[in-house]
């Protein structure tokens, strides 16, 4: 009886975590197409090292292509449903989708902005 009640709210904490976020990629990913902006997901998880080490990168991107890059952290441990979305099974994966939408590059582990710079050049930044 009470392994079935663990599972009835491992279950139901699973469900609750999931909800909420994939609108807000949704509609990253619906402003970015409209600005003509190319959009980094970062997917990971806070407390994953790798994952942690990706945020100077992050910030530095976002510095250096403010007009035209929007990075956007995703949690996946939160919002499972975008990393269902996007078949993330590894992280942190970096996915690279272009102005019109489409991906045209993914990463999977920590990626230095050195290079990262020759794949958003690939993409015409």
């Amino acid at each position: 009886m009470k392994k079935i009640l663990f599972l009835v709210v491992l279950v139901t904490l699973l469900a609750q975590t999931g909800c909420g976020g994939a609108s807000e990629v949704d509609n990253i990913l619906s402003k970015a197409k409209k600005e003509g902006k190319t959009v980094m997901l970062e997917l990971g998880s806070v407390g994953c090292i790798p994952c942690d080490q990706m945020r100077p990168v992050m910030e530095k991107l976002k510095k250096n292509y403010g007009g035209q890059l929007e990075v956007f952290f995703v949690d996946v441990r939160k919002d499972r449903e975008t990393a269902g979305r996007f078949g993330i099974y590894t992280i942190p994966t970096q996915v690279f989708i272009d102005k019109k939408g489409k991906e045209f590059s993914r990463h999977i582990g920590y990626f230095s902005y050195e290079e990262i710079v020759p794949v958003l050049r690939k993409s015409g930044l």
